[in-house]
């Protein structure tokens, strides 16, 4: 561990300690973590988060269960300015490398806006997530995968390939 990372995993003790806390048994994780300044955690009362050893945010990591279950396995990063949210379930296997501004997320608003709809996100172990991606809900990524920057991932991603979605422009007439 160097020196920097052993810095924020001194700072990052006493929210742990304080996450333990204040969600109880809701909340599962070792406690020595590096997280990023400005990190924030909610976990509200029919929701549970998970986390193996060694997880390192940088700053603004965002983390919400409103309802369901968040997994992280060991060893898991997360860049600048990511946003994990939970309704169902998501899992992030072991090792997982993820960019900055990446947004995680397994519901949706309604058409009308009065509720969502769900569906489990499951990402493998040791992929790499590049920057400004978007995991919609029901993505399956296999383990090893590569996510090019910018993608937008819904559906299944296969283990050990490399995926990009390049958006088209879309002109609108007046």
């Amino acid at each position: 561990m160097d020196m920097e990372l052993a810095k924020r995993a001194v700072i990052s003790l006493p929210k742990i300690i304080a996450c333990k806390i204040k969600f109880g048994r809701c909340f599962r994780a070792p406690m020595i973590h590096a997280l990023g300044r400005h990190s924030h955690i909610v976990i509200k009362k029919n929701a549970a988060v998970n986390w193996g050893k060694e997880l390192v945010t940088r700053d603004n990591f965002q983390l919400r269960a409103e309802s369901g279950e968040i997994f992280i396995g060991d060893k898991c990063f997360f860049n600048v300015n990511c946003s994990v949210t939970c309704m169902e379930k998501i899992s992030i296997g072991e090792g997982c490398q993820i960019g900055n501004n990446v947004v995680i997320v397994d519901h949706n608003h309604t058409k009308d806006f009065t509720g969502y709809t769900t569906a489990p996100v499951t990402i493998g172990a040791k992929v790499w997530i590049g920057a400004n991606c978007v995991i919609l809900p029901g993505s399956v990524i296999g383990d090893g995968a590569v996510i090019g920057a910018g993608s937008i991932v819904t559906g299944e991603i296969p283990s050990n390939t490399t995926y990009f979605n390049r958006r088209e422009k879309v002109m609108v007439e007046k």
